[in-house]
């Protein structure tokens, strides 16, 4: 319950955060000339996040996987393109969602490991830390609309749907985190790949 609870919380914020005025949010790389135009928060590619990471035994691996270099949204990425028949190429890991994360998303999770870290002994931090991880959360999401503005304006490879083509995709992930990650993470990718073919999970 709480986990949706953090959706609903987030959706609000990151509102804010997609149409937020930088001279507000002060100078911050791609986003300190211009306003961030409307993006569709609400968009295919972030409800089958949703659904995918609520699946037993999903998040577990996808945040192993975040702790090797990889990015928890490509992730996603690549099993939302394999429901589709779409395969994922090196080039749409790179963009203004990249710029994004490294810029913003990061960033709040680097501070919300620090508050998490000292909230044990100053319990007074607690609501700072949730809603640090309501603004990470929100975050996310527009790194996540980011992608799928991304998908929806260039042409992706077509490749049979299907287990092989989202291993594979996951593969491109874990190959641009590291060279090594694919051998030694070759379990919790396979938890993703078997999740993402769930008869629950829709593409769009």
């Amino acid at each position: 319950l709480r986990f949706w609870i953090w959706i609903m919380a987030a959706n609000s914020t990151a509102t804010k955060l997609a149409n937020a005025s930088p001279a507000c949010a002060g100078p911050v790389g791609i986003w300190s000339s211009r306003r961030i135009p409307l993006m569709p928060l609400d968009n295919p590619l972030w409800h089958y996040a949703l659904k995918l990471y609520a699946k037993p035994g999903v998040e577990q691996a996808a945040l192993e996987l975040q702790n090797a270099g990889c990015s928890i949204n490509r992730l996603l990425l690549a099993c939302f393109l394999a429901r589709r028949g779409e395969r994922l190429t090196p080039d749409m890991l790179s963009g203004e969602a990249l710029e994004w994360q490294r810029e913003l998303t990061h960033p709040l999770r680097v501070l919300r490991y620090r508050i998490r870290n000292r909230k044990s002994e100053r319990p007074e931090l607690d609501a700072f830390y949730r809603r640090l991880r309501e603004a990470e959360l929100a975050a996310e999401q527009v790194e996540l609309s980011l992608l799928w503005e991304s998908i929806e304006s260039g042409e992706r490879p077509a490749a049979p749907a299907g287990e092989s083509l989202a291993r594979t995709n996951l593969q491109v992930v874990l190959a641009d985190a590291g060279p090594t990650l694919v051998p030694r993470f070759s379990a919790q990718l396979e938890i993703l790949v078997h999740a993402a073919f769930g008869s629950d999970l829709a593409s769009d």
